[in-house]
């Protein structure tokens, strides 16, 4: 008998419980902590970095790559480009360095929301990236995020003798290494065919 009392209750507090969510928050919102690998379907990284008075050198270490001119590119699928070289024009991609796994893309997102950067409160306005000029003696940084069906960005500029942004040099660190930045870049070996007698494949050359 007591339980056919409570029931009215318990349908009262469920219904409470599901008006508490805003009707127009995606679900994966209220469920991706319940994902250890959750990212945004929308996930990419664009990173740029320019540096004024070039403090490069081969041998610096990952830890390093926040003085290094260079740009990094993630997108949603995994693909991960990087190039030590931010010469190329616009319309050109820096090469692919690997695919990301999944669970690569999530520790990327989650330090990313570690170091505060999925807020947009201290973004720069998008109508500004196109007009960004890096400043010449200093270390400059420009962040575009997407995710949720958003897209926000970031500019930063230092010196090199003081201390840099601690979120922007943390993301470029973490991205170095996952682009093996540490690694030569080395034009690929065209594979040798040893004279092993005539080209089978010859005639259907011709």
């Amino acid at each position: 008998m007591r339980v056919v009392q409570l029931l009215p209750l318990l349908l009262i507090l469920v219904a409470g419980c599901a008006a508490s969510r805003p009707a127009d928050m995606p679900a994966s919102v209220t469920s991706h902590h319940a994902d250890p690998l959750y990212v945004p379907a929308d996930f990419s990284v664009d990173l740029t970095i320019w540096v004024g008075q070039s403090t490069a050198e081969p041998g610096l270490a990952a830890a390093e790559a926040h003085l290094r001119p260079g740009r990094f590119i993630l997108y949603c699928d995994g693909s991960l480009h990087w190039s030590g070289r931010i010469d190329h024009p616009e319309d050109e991609m820096p090469p692919v360095r690997r695919v990301l796994r999944r669970g690569d893309m999530s520790a990327l997102w989650t330090l990313i929301r570690q170091l505060g950067m999925d807020e947009t409160t201290h973004a720069t306005p998008l109508e500004n990236v196109h007009l960004f000029e890096p400043l010449p003696e200093q270390v400059s940084y420009l962040v575009v995020l997407t995710g949720y069906g958003e897209r926000w960005a970031f500019q930063r500029s230092s010196s090199p003798e003081t201390p840099p942004d601690e979120a922007i040099a943390s993301l470029v660190e973490r991205l170095a290494v996952l682009a093996w930045a540490d690694v030569p870049q080395t034009a690929p070996k065209i594979p040798r065919r040893n004279d092993f007698g005539p080209d089978p494949y010859a005639r259907y050359r011709r």
